[in-house]
């Protein structure tokens, strides 16, 4: 059973390090740093709706009126032509146990209300599954969703809303929220406690940064106030203005999405604009071998259940053995004439105090030769250890043992008694100042 253990152990961590070894999956990272923006922008990024890159910064609603468009009612964004994929289910874990991609972002931004009038409606930070952006999603909806769509889970968004306009469900007309495929926040912030006005009148920065740890699943937004749109970046503040926990993007985003804004104007209207971004996704690589990840999922499992079949038959094949091997043995001793005793392990060690080298008188043929002394008989012994691993032949042994059993000699010391254990034979002699 001993033995079953140390191959099972060796074979269990074996097995571990090469799915832990398969499992793991290095991740990517991407970084990008937009200081400020211009018509080249357009390579990386998509502009939808009515969004524009105009004086050097995002403007996700349009900054002005033309013949095709006008202040109020519209909605825009720009994603990230690059999707990212954000999880992964390793092939020797559920479904439902995804390890997630972690990113953090900062950006700077201006929402400006033109003309001192009321501001309306938000901006946001958003994930978003497509390159796309819904019909009708002005004013309320931010650009993310619509009256049809909004609260859907097929919607697979997650926003950082800034929002300045105050409806039912919202607690001012200054705050920020977690916004999951709906614009009802799962948690939202006053930004007035904290003393800041994002849409003031006339022009204020603010800095924005956005920390998502994919281990912990929590989000945690912080806000900074800049005094120019040129100025020095303030520090990122010690404590989070908002922070949601246990929030899995593999639950609620599709395994590649997109990064990007997304805003809206409506009976009112401000300029959302996003004058400096910086965005680093730790993210996954593109599994482009799902065949190869089958056939781990498959084929680990299977080498694995061979494995323990293979040490548990190994084990049995040999308890087997040895367990006809002792038959054998038993068999023969029983054979002799004048059957010896029969003695515990527990009395021939107690006996030779444990077989102390002190004790020992000698090497003889197959094994070493111990002094004792039994306690009950008050006989002086010498006791006989055969190893099994020294015998050459049990044939021989007996034929020898047989011989020695029939000898009667005045110089030859009678034989007391046997024990046979797994892995050992044992005779006793009587009167051990005889052998020496």
């Amino acid at each position: 059973m001993r033995l079953l253990s140390a191959n099972l152990k060796s074979t269990l961590i074996f097995l571990f390090f090469l799915q832990t070894l398969v499992a793991s999956q290095k991740l990517n990272s991407y970084k990008v740093e937009y200081a400020t923006f211009d018509e080249d922008n357009y390579g990386s990024l998509d502009n939808l709706g009515n969004a524009t890159i105009t004086n050097h910064a995002l403007q996700v609603t349009p900054e002005s009126a033309s013949q095709n468009f006008n202040m109020f009612h519209n909605s825009g964004r720009f994603l990230l032509k690059q999707s990212f994929r954000l999880y992964d289910t390793p092939f020797n874990t559920s479904s439902n146990n995804k390890t997630v991609a972690s990113f953090n972002t900062s950006f700077l931004i201006n929402i400006y209300r033109r003309d001192n009038a009321t501001a309306a409606e938000g901006l946001a930070f958003v994930i978003v599954p497509e390159i796309n952006i819904p019909l009708n999603s002005s004013g309320q909806y931010l650009g993310l969703t619509n009256s049809s769509t909004d609260g859907n889970s097929t919607n697979k968004i997650i926003a950082v809303e800034i929002d300045t306009f105050k409806q039912d469900f919202d607690p001012d007309d200054n705050h920020i929220g977690i916004d999951i495929n709906s614009i009802r926040s799962v948690k939202n912030e006053s930004l007035t406690p904290h003393g800041f006005e994002i849409a003031p009148i006339g022009a204020k920065f603010f800095n924005f940064w956005i920390d998502y740890d994919g281990v912990n699943k929590i989000i945690q937004v912080y806000v900074a106030e800049q005094a120019e749109q040129l100025g020095l970046t303030p520090p990122k503040p010690t404590s989070p203005i908002l922070e949601y926990a246990n929030l899995d993007l593999s639950k609620h985003v599709n395994e590649y999405s997109y990064f990007g804004f997304s805003a809206s104007t409506g009976n009112f209207s401000q300029l959302n604009c996003v004058l400096r971004w910086n965005l680093t996704v730790d993210y996954f690589p593109e599994n482009k071998k799902p065949w190869l990840t089958i056939a781990l999922a498959v084929g680990i499992p299977s080498i694995v259940l061979m494995t323990l079949f293979g040490v548990l038959l190994g084990w049995f094949l040999r308890k087997r053995k040895l367990s006809r091997t002792s038959s054998d043995i038993l068999g023969k001793l029983k054979s002799l004439p004048g059957t010896p005793k029969e003695f515990s392990f527990k009395e021939l060690n107690k006996a030779t105090n444990n077989f102390d080298e002190r004790n020992k008188l000698g090497e003889g043929g197959f094994g070493m030769v111990y002094r004792g002394k039994l306690s009950r008989e008050n006989k002086e012994i010498a006791v006989k250890r055969f190893s099994r691993g020294n015998l050459k032949g049990q044939d021989d042994f007996f034929a020898e043992l047989t011989i020695i059993n029939r000898l009667r000699h005045k110089h030859l010391v009678p034989l007391l008694g046997k024990l046979f254990s797994t892995h050992k034979l044992y005779f006793l002699n009587s009167a051990y100042r005889h052998y020496e």
